[in-house]
């Protein structure tokens, strides 16, 4: 140690670079050295010093030798020292805080005092509340943000347009003067131009030999000769299946033929417990010392009473047709047999049903007197022509509530079948009365009733009906319809006053394009596309019930018939054609009159076709008063149509933008209308205000536009 108190290094004397000694020193190749490090207890007033030992035979060079020493291995005779460390300033030590250098223990002692505690409580608590607070956002942001809905699936009634075929009218094959199965099935291609997919046929059916009635029935699992053949009839559902079209038959479960084997058969033997079919139909004993007197006051819809004396002085209840005795639909027997019908229609490919006189499939049990209205009496009730079934009011004999159980199970059986075969079977039904009445038949007491009752209000539309009066029935049936039910609107069937003959020309094509567009499904009568009228009068031999003038012949050309049979010869037509056939009133005339009612026909089947604004969008009344109807059909993300519609004389003049959120200034025509229309199809409409001529129907359209928020 020198005099400052400095260590010196021992041993052999080294040179005066010591730091240069001791770099070369590991950088030598030929000694061995061994260096370690250690530290040295010195005084308070004494540095660290770095002990050096070098082995005894290690000799040392020059000044130069030193520098150009390389590095050695290193073993137990190499050279140990030790590095002293560099103490920490003090103003290192308080930048470092308080807490450096403390232990665990003492760290978590100090973590543990209330105020660091609370501290880091309050901290935890701003944490997960704030993300609490964005995860609720967020899940609003979702909720409540604007988007498109999903579109809610149709099944194929609810998409489809459906016509109705008087089949003895529609098309003679055979030169017979009667239409037939093979006669429809030729033409099906007209009716797969003309856009409508499904055929709803009047009665086919056997019927007795000289029949008065199409509903005359002798056998509900054939086919009448004059219609064909059952082979035909398959032929007519594959090729109609095989164009995506669907077929739907006549049910009628109330009668049958009084020639029909069961009823021959319930008039053998009056004892039940004998004769199965006695039970098959309403029998009754007469009233007075004789028994000849009816059973009680019950009236037909065609004749007066509706009770008939049999051979063994009892009587058996018509409410239709003297030949048409009434089913019981009491009896669990008639249910199976009506079920094994509909079966039997089902296996052969049948899409679905029409309930003919659904309100008259019960009566009362006890045979209680109807009551008559009017203080009219029954004598003077039954006198003709004075006699009216509406004298009476029939609580005893017409729509009682047993008839909705027995809808209910139809509607399960076809439902089970439909499952079965993975195609979904349609039901309807015919039925008058008031609102609240026919909405029953949707179903009642939590069950399933028909697809559909036939809104035969549409058919009390006439000439002189105004928007107002067109607007209001619209309304009135879907007010009235039960939640998640189907519409439906008519133009006519074979029992009702044709299109053009209860509207006049005028109001008919606005009207069509009022019951194409609506939320629901068209009924189209046959011929209502070429404006067919009925011949004036009745020209009928045969009974009110069979030959009516809205049963004319479909008229095809102004050819020989009307083109209505085959190579233009027919032995005796069945019913005379409306001689308007040799003008315009035919199809083959019409096809080229790009204004004619036919192409207006198309131009709405094929407006409707797969467009989800009329397939499953919104319906948005926009104006309803004496002379205009127009409502709005619109779906999220789709183009949205306005249809307006003038059922006045005089021409129409309404500001309709602003009338609806997403109604223009203008758009575009798809659809216009009229004798003296101001639009035309391919051209623009201005709708602040728009103008409609007289009787003029236009559709407007415009691309979406989302709401901003």
């Amino acid at each position: 140690m020198d005099a400052n108190g400095i260590s010196l290094i021992g041993a052999k004397s080294i040179h005066s670079d010591g730091h240069a000694y001791v770099n070369a020193a590991f950088r030598a190749d030929d000694g061995k050295r061994n260096i370690q490090e250690n530290t040295s207890q010195a005084s308070p007033h004494s540095s660290p010093t770095v002990s050096i030992k070098i082995a005894s035979n290690e000799k040392l060079g020059s000044e130069n030798a030193y520098n150009e020493i390389t590095p050695q291995k290193r073993d137990s005779g190499s050279v140990e020292f030790n590095v002293p460390k560099k103490a920490p300033s003090k103003e290192k030590l308080k930048s470092d805080g308080p807490y450096r250098g403390m232990g665990k223990e003492e760290l978590l002692r100090h973590s543990s005092r209330p105020l660091w505690r609370n501290l880091r409580y309050v901290c935890i608590s701003v944490v997960l509340t704030g993300w609490l607070a964005l995860l609720i956002t967020v899940i609003a942001l979702v909720l409540t943000y604007p988007k498109c809905r999903e579109a809610q699936e149709r099944d194929w009634w609810q998409k489809t347009v459906i016509y109705r075929v008087y089949v003895r009218s529609f098309y003679d094959s055979e030169n017979d003067g009667n239409g037939d199965i093979n006669g429809l099935r030729q033409q099906l291609d007209y009716l797969s131009e003309l856009g409508v997919n499904t055929l709803a046929l009047s009665p086919i059916f056997r019927l007795a030999p000289n029949a008065t009635s199409d509903t005359q029935i002798v056998n509900h699992t054939d086919i009448d000769p004059m219609f064909g053949t059952l082979e035909q009839f398959k032929q007519l559902v594959n090729e109609t299946h095989s164009r995506g079209m669907h077929i739907i038959l006549d049910f009628i479960p109330n009668h049958t033929s009084d020639e029909h084997p069961w009823f021959i058969e319930s008039k053998k033997e009056k004892d039940t417990t004998v004769n199965v079919y006695r039970s098959y139909y309403v029998w009754s004993e007469g009233r007075g010392t004789n028994g000849l007197i009816e059973p009680n006051n019950w009236t037909s819809v065609f004749q007066c009473s509706a009770w008939k004396k049999s051979d063994i002085n009892f009587f058996y209840l018509h409410q239709f047709e003297l030949h048409e005795p009434e089913l019981n639909l009491r009896s669990e027997k008639v249910r199976v047999e009506l079920e094994n019908i509909l079966q039997f229609w089902l296996d052969l490919g049948v899409d679905g049903f029409y309930i003919r006189d659904a309100d008259y499939l019960f009566e009362d049990y006890d045979l209680r007197d109807d009551i008559l209205l009017d203080n009219t009496t029954e004598k003077e009730a039954c006198i003709p022509p004075v006699y009216k079934y509406e004298v009476y009011d029939h609580i005893h004999t017409k729509g009682l509530d047993e008839l909705f159980d027995v809808l209910a199970r139809w509607r399960s059986f076809l439902d089970d079948y439909g499952n079965k075969t993975k195609n979904y079977r349609l039901l309807l039904a015919d039925v008058d009365g008031s609102y609240n009445h026919v909405m029953n038949y949707y179903g009642r007491f939590h069950r399933d009733g028909v697809d559909f009752p036939l809104n035969k209000f549409s058919l009390d539309l006439n000439s002189t009906s105004d928007g107002q009066s067109i607007g209001t029935m619209v309304i009135d049936w879907l007010e009235n319809m039960p939640a998640k039910r189907w519409a439906n609107w008519m133009s006519g069937d074979d029992r009702s006053v044709r299109l053009l003959d209860r509207l006049g020309h005028q109001l008919a094509g606005p009207y069509l394009m009022l019951s194409m567009l609506l939320p629901g499904t068209p009924y189209m009568y046959y011929g209502d596309e070429i404006g067919l009228q009925a011949l004036p009068g009745n020209t009928s031999t045969m009974s009110r019930s069979a030959k009516k003038p809205m049963r004319g012949p479909m008229q095809w050309s102004n050819r020989t018939y009307a083109g209505f049979c085959k190579d233009y010869y027919c032995k005796e037509m069945w019913i005379e054609p409306n001689p308007e056939y040799l003008k315009e009133m035919n199809v083959e005339f019409q096809k080229g009159n790009p204004e004619s009612i036919l192409n207006l026909f198309k131009n709405l089947t094929s407006l409707r076709k797969d467009k989800p604004s009329f397939e499953y969008g919104d319906f948005i009344q926009v104006l309803h008063d004496n002379e205009v109807f127009s409502f709005v059909r619109e779906f999220d993300g789709e183009k949205g149509y306005l249809v307006a519609l003038n059922f006045a004389d005089k021409e129409a003049r309404k500001t309709l933008k602003g009338r609806h959120s997403t109604i223009p200034g203008s758009a575009s025509v798809e659809v216009a209308w009229g004798e003296k229309k101001l639009h035309s199809k391919g051209g623009s409409a201005g709708l602040d205000p728009v103008t409609l001529a007289p009787y003029e129907g236009i559709v407007v359209s415009w691309d979406y536009k989302a709401k901003e928020l």
